[in-house]
């Protein structure tokens, strides 16, 4: 049964070449940096947070060929993820494949998230999220 504070938003995941021109193209469209710079290597990522008003984005570029984010990048695809908080992961994600997602990513700790557990399932409508533990 779906609990109405099981799902907050929290951001969209932007795939990018190059985030320090990512970062000067959100920041001549008002986006404010939010944080640090981060790198994960266990998700071969480097990132940043960035946010205009209560919209926030998260921008991705590759620390290896062996990034996912090379996948989106060669298919032409940017915007490719929504994230929401969770009270719990572990309901959350056997809601959701109850619901008909695919566990794409197993609970793993996260550098961008204080090593909080965050996962990835694909949507029968074809949308990847992630999920962060609160």
């Amino acid at each position: 049964m779906l609990n109405n504070n099981m799902f907050t938003f929290h951001h969209v995941g932007l795939a990018c070449k190059n985030l320090k021109k990512e970062m000067l193209t959100h920041e001549m469209l008002n986006y404010e940096i939010e944080g640090e710079i981060f790198e994960d290597t266990n998700q071969q990522i480097r990132g940043v947070f960035m946010i205009n008003g209560a919209f926030r984005v998260e921008l991705l570029e590759a620390l290896s060929e062996d990034s996912p984010i090379n996948n989106y990048l060669k298919k032409g695809i940017r915007m490719y993820h929504q994230c929401f908080t969770t009270p719990n992961l572990e309901n959350a994600i056997d809601y959701l494949v109850q619901q008909g997602a695919m566990l794409i990513v197993q609970p793993i700790e996260a550098v961008a998230f204080e090593h909080r557990k965050i996962s990835f399932l694909y949507l029968r409508s074809q949308m990847l999220i992630e999920l962060i533990e609160q």
